[in-house]
């Protein structure tokens, strides 16, 4: 119980020295904010990812591809005779007609020109009738129309639309010198395939002089479970060498992946470096307002305040003052950055997404915010507690 009332004792003289004189405090505040606010708002990139990939793909889907390519738009197959015996294949679903849900696609990277004139890669995926039952309500015409078969008509992803120009509903876009109809625009949940521009599959063939072609092949799978069933059919059966298959959900986390580990890993590593500054900068405003309260500090301890309980005073009033800090930034980083977007790229297709302020980026920044205000208060706490209380006390 004394050592509670000596801390609350050395918080209030704290306090009171704060008023008086809250330079200090402010300079330490400085330091936090910077610190706290920059791995905050880099922080909001890889959480968006991680959102990004959560809201892309189904885990009752296998995307089925040739060999163990890392992108659907890599490779192909022309053989229709292996798309009905996939169809066969145990653990597949079917439609209330009998026919197997079994989406052929062909996958082809584009060149846009982003709305602050850069280009960049895009996927236009042509589809076939089937696609829809496959992945369901998990992806929405939100605007206009879909594409009609046979004509160069398209629908753009609400992010793609929001990043290119001339995506606009009713726009024309040239894709290898001929003009395309946006007839309507797309919603996928947040996800992925927002940033993707969808075509009928014949319509694509034909434009690409690749008829009958298609490069991956999306099944419908009776449930998640299905899928080892499903995979393990396809890699006995001789017929269908050559094909793989993989969680669609897994997919997408692959694609997302590098980036993902290399925003975390750019976003520590800049925080650490600028934590370093920061942890001098509130050591030394921390430093200057002990020196600048000496003759307050020697008072208590001449009244019999032990070095412990100041000391925890001390790195009491850091911590508030960080949190305090911490506070600030993320009731304005959920105001300013929450739900914002931002364009990126994997190695296959620009991608558009929304920054996240979520709880763990909340956590994260709170627990960094508090390991900087320890680390920054030691030396300073040491050095003035370590001060013959004589000299203190004769000091101004």
């Amino acid at each position: 119980m004394r050592g509670l009332r000596e801390v609350r004792g050395a918080l209030a003289q704290a306090l009171l020295a704060t008023v008086v004189r809250p330079r200090h405090a402010l300079l330490s505040g400085a330091g936090f904010l910077i610190s706290s606010a920059t791995l905050l708002g880099l922080l909001t990139i890889p959480a968006g990812l991680s959102g990004l990939a959560a809201h892309t793909g189904r885990d009752d889907i296998a995307v089925v591809m040739t060999g163990n390519q890392p992108s659907e738009a890599v490779g192909g197959m022309n053989d229709a005779e292996k798309i009905t015996l996939l169809g066969n294949l145990p653990g597949v679903a079917h439609a209330t007609d009998g026919s197997a849900l079994v989406a052929p696609q062909l996958v082809v990277n584009i060149k846009l020109r982003r709305r602050d004139g850069t280009p960049a890669d895009v996927i236009l995926r042509g589809v076939s009738p089937l696609f829809w039952q496959v992945v369901g309500d998990d992806a929405q015409i939100i605007h206009g129309q879909s594409f009609n078969a046979g004509l160069r008509e398209l629908i753009t992803g609400v992010g793609a639309g929001q990043d290119f120009v001339a995506l606009d509903t009713g726009a024309q876009v040239l894709i290898r010198k001929r003009p395309w109809r946006v007839s309507g625009v797309f919603n996928a949940r947040g996800g992925l395939w927002e940033s993707e521009l969808w075509t009928d599959l014949g319509s694509l063939q034909s434009a690409w002089n690749a008829p009958g072609r298609v490069s991956t092949l999306w099944v419908k799978l009776t449930s998640p479970a299905a899928f080892g069933t499903f995979e393990a059919a396809l890699s006995n059966n001789p017929s269908l060498k050559g094909l793989s298959a993989v969680s669609q959900r897994d997919y997408y986390r692959f694609q997302v992946g590098f980036i993902y580990r290399y925003t975390q890993i750019a976003t520590w590593g800049i925080s650490i470096l600028l934590g370093l500054a920061a942890l001098l900068a509130i050591a030394n405003a921390l430093h200057m307002a002990l020196g600048a309260r000496r003759r307050e500090t020697a008072l208590l301890r001449a009244l019999g305040f032990r070095k412990l309980p100041l000391a925890m005073a001390m790195l009491i009033e850091v911590i508030v003052i960080g949190l305090a800090c911490v506070g600030i930034v993320i009731l304005a980083g959920w105001l300013l950055l929450d739900g914002r977007s931002i364009a990126s790229a994997t190695f296959f297709q620009s991608i558009q997404f929304p920054l996240r302020v979520s709880a763990g980026v909340m956590w994260w920044t709170v627990l960094y915010t508090v390991v900087l205000g320890v680390l920054a208060a030691l030396w300073p706490i040491a050095s003035a507690l370590r001060e013959p209380l004589a000299r203190s006390a004769a000091e101004h």
